[in-house]
């Protein structure tokens, strides 16, 4: 009995991040809107560039696929999804990348190394959504 009532504790523990996990969250959705931020302006003033013309004309697939794993990403693992779910997620975007960067020409300028960059904006994600999964949450008991 009292490890039925222990096991109904801990699935009804909420999880919280750490500071300093939080912060690097913050610093990351931060970095990569600055970059798409910086990658829009310069679509009217070409003298606005992210560190040279060849990285600037891609930085944006870098920057939305990063937002949008982080954002999803890390919601679901508060919402203790398992992390099954979010490498796949991570690996849905992976795909739509290179999809949309080659197969959907009709829609969109194919170009492969735009799908790269989106790619490593994934990757980067799932590092920081692995570092958060193992080491960066704490356990908020709920008395109720």
């Amino acid at each position: 009995m009292n490890l039925l009532r222990e096991q109904s504790k801990i699935m009804n523990d909420k999880l919280k991040p750490k500071k300093i996990i939080k912060i690097m969250y913050n610093c990351l959705i931060l970095f990569a809107a600055i970059l798409a931020i910086i990658r829009w302006i310069s679509a009217f003033n070409n003298e606005i560039v992210v560190i040279n013309a060849e990285i600037n004309s891609h930085i944006s697939n870098f920057a939305l696929s990063l937002i949008f794993y982080l954002g999803v990403g890390f919601t679901w693992i508060l919402q203790k999804m398992t992390f099954k779910k979010i490498i796949i997620l991570g690996l849905f975007i992976i795909i739509a990348n290179i999809i949309c960067e080659t197969v959907m020409g009709f829609m969109n300028t194919t170009d492969i190394i735009d799908a790269i960059y989106g790619i490593v904006g994934t990757l980067l994600g799932f590092c920081y959504l692995l570092l958060v999964n193992k080491y960066g949450l704490e356990n908020i008991h709920d008395e109720s």
